[in-house]
């Protein structure tokens, strides 16, 4: 009697099933009948998103950085609090490295939920994921690598029965930013490009990409000529004589220290007001992956972190 009484008491504590459902996205439309119990994150950012949510993925695609779990610093602790949440070692996932989904390595986890808003995924490599789990494609209605950050979130808590955290996490990144810039008002109207030094190239960014969403919601305005010299793919590559493309109030570069010292020897750049002024902000390696990320939680932290190196670059010396 009184095993039949806790199971009574069990059922009526523990939460009902959803009823099945559809989500729509890029590659069409992806059926989920229960909530996900074994989430697999096949593309380069959205474990963050996850993590934001509060679920805590059984395998996550490593995009750069070799960093444990995956996870950048910005982020662990997030992490560490999704795989309490389970008392269980979700917050330790497994790892895929290479930037090619390994469709194998996804089969072998077993998902139940495959979470690609953010993947180098084709429709036929959607079609052969869709045979493993339903999956998560990319936001409807944007060019690849391109949705805002906002739209991924909802379409993962939507996926994963989370919308209402997803708005909440959505209204805090929104308070950081305004405080951000609230705080800063010399940001408003400074024209800001961003910089990836790749090897002989410098690689520059059109107004759609998320690092330049980030810089506007901060108040800084991209170049005009940015959204003419950007590709479908939402960047553009020029030689390293055409420091003057970067010559704005603000240039924030993200490269390493050979980078740096390689952009630094230029007579180009010795030359330019970035320089002589003390106009450059050269991003460490995790203001780097923070900015590359553009996620719920690499944002806030992007912020706080490079505020204060924008305000001095814009008096013109270079923070300590």
């Amino acid at each position: 009697m009184r095993a039949a009484l806790l199971f009574f008491l069990f059922l009526m504590s523990a939460p009902a099933l959803a009823e099945p459902f559809e989500i729509t996205h890029r590659f069409g439309t992806t059926r989920i009948d229960a909530p996900p119990q074994r989430i697999v994150s096949v593309g380069y950012h959205e474990q963050d998103f996850l993590y934001a949510l509060g679920l805590a993925p059984v395998g996550v695609h490593e995009w750069f950085g070799a960093r444990p779990f995956a996870t950048w610093v910005w982020a662990d602790a997030a992490r560490k609090a999704a795989g309490a949440a389970r008392k269980a070692a979700g917050a330790e996932p497994q790892v895929q490295r290479g930037f090619e989904i390994d469709l194998e390595w996804v089969w072998q986890l077993q998902p139940d939920l495959i979470v690609a808003s953010f993947a180098p995924m084709d429709a036929a490599t959607y079609d052969q994921l869709s045979r493993i789990a339903p999956v998560v494609g990319p936001p409807a209605g944007y060019p690849d690598w391109s949705a805002p950050w906002q739209e991924e979130l909802r379409l993962i808590a939507r996926a994963t029965g989370r919308q209402d955290r997803a708005e909440a996490v959505i209204a805090d990144v929104a308070n950081v930013l305004a405080d951000t810039r609230a705080r800063y008002p010399a940001f408003d109207g400074a024209t800001a490009a961003i910089a990836h030094v790749a090897g002989t190239k410098l690689v520059g960014y059109g107004p759609a990409d998320g690092a330049n969403r980030f810089m506007a919601a901060l108040g800084f305005e991209t170049p005009e000529e940015f959204a003419t010299l950007a590709t479908a793919a939402g960047n553009f590559s020029v030689s390293l004589e055409r420091i003057d493309l970067f010559d704005r109030d603000l240039a924030l570069w993200l490269a390493d220290a050979a980078g740096r010292e390689l952009i630094e020897a230029l007579p180009a750049y010795q030359a330019s007001g970035l320089a002589q002024q003390g106009r450059s902000v050269w991003a460490d390696e995790d203001e780097t992956g923070a900015m590359s990320f553009q996620t719920p939680l690499s944002i806030p932290w992007a912020a706080q972190r490079l505020a204060p190196k924008f305000q001095s670059a814009l008096k013109g010396a270079e923070p300590d």
